[in-house]
């Protein structure tokens, strides 16, 4: 009886290696694959566009800074309106990389 137990202990232990195994691997190739997409669609952006990115971040940040200064807090108008600008800019050449991928009949 005792080594009926520890055969199928041992079965269980194959079997959930096994499991972890299949699972390390659909997180490989779905890592892969994220990494993939997001390396094409970095590598589609210009230097101008890359330049709204960090303008949107920037201000982003300085939003953030507003509750402790009151300098930002004077210009925040100004702020709000480069990030909803800059953010604005992103999402439409994203919106665009993406239809051109519809209409490349490529993968995303």
């Amino acid at each position: 009886m005792r080594n009926h137990v520890f055969e199928q202990t041992e079965k269980y232990r194959d079997l959930a290696a096994a499991h972890a195994e299949n699972l390390r691997k659909y997180a490989q190739l779905g890592y892969n694959t994220a990494h993939d997409q997001l390396s094409s669609l970095l590598s589609k952006f210009v230097l101008s566009e890359v330049f709204v990115l960090k303008l949107m971040l920037i201000s982003f940040g300085v939003l953030i800074g507003t509750a402790f200064s009151d300098f930002f807090k004077k210009h925040r108008g100004f702020v709000v309106f480069a990030f909803v600008a800059s953010v604005a800019l992103f999402v439409y050449k994203t919106i665009q990389l993406v239809d051109s991928w519809a209409d490349d009949d490529a993968d995303f």
